[in-house]
């Protein structure tokens, strides 16, 4: 019997690897707070599903809503997703990723359910900056819903976190990367509680 979250939501976590003061330590504690969000959530073929872009220079997706179908497997994968360390940060492209990649028909995306995109930075862009906007609007008008999980303090502005987000009450910001495990709850009840936006 599902008890936790048993919605039928298609989630995607976009986390950025780009290089970080930190290093991969800051990345680990970032792929730590993906996993805690999905402890809160029944991963299964009728319940959410998950798939995962990893970006720096480019966007990257590392496995698709079909790739797994339960929450071990889902947290398994995630744990060989390496840091990558790249000078650049291209959002834009991760963005792209999600809307013509992942939340296709063909990668496992189910009409039926919310789809919903996790995006945890901790980075302005520095490629394709100026497309942002743009991008994010056209996400929103295939039915993607943005939530938009900053770390503060290594040039990441606000501004940005805004203009991606499907709306400014779900924006959430942390101070640090050991923060994170904070709003892990927040955001699990955000994913949940997702409506149809398509």
């Amino acid at each position: 019997m599902c008890t936790v979250c048993c919605s039928v939501i298609d989630v995607a976590f976009v986390v950025d690897s780009s290089i970080k003061n930190q290093g991969a330590s800051a990345w680990n504690q970032m792929i730590a707070f993906v996993n805690l969000v999905i402890d809160r959530l029944t991963i299964s073929e009728y319940a959410l599903r998950v798939s995962f872009v990893s970006y720096g220079d480019r966007g990257t997706v590392e496995f698709r809503f079909r790739d797994y179908s339960d929450r071990a497997s889902t947290q398994q994968r995630i744990l060989t997703i390496s840091y990558r360390g790249d000078s650049g940060n291209n959002l834009a492209d991760a963005l792209d990723a999600l809307r013509n990649q992942v939340f296709q028909a063909n990668a496992g995306a189910r009409s039926v359910a919310p789809w919903v995109a996790v995006v945890v930075n901790d980075r302005s862009p520095s490629i394709r900056a100026q497309e942002i906007a743009s991008i994010a609007s056209q996400a929103r008008v295939a039915g993607i819903q943005i939530i938009p999980v900053g770390i503060l303090g290594s040039g990441l502005t606000t501004n940005i976190l805004n203009q991606i987000a499907f709306t400014q009450s779900r924006v959430t910001t942390v101070n640090s990367y050991n923060q994170l495990s904070s709003v892990a709850t927040q955001v699990a009840d955000w994913i949940c509680n997702s409506h149809l936006s398509k």
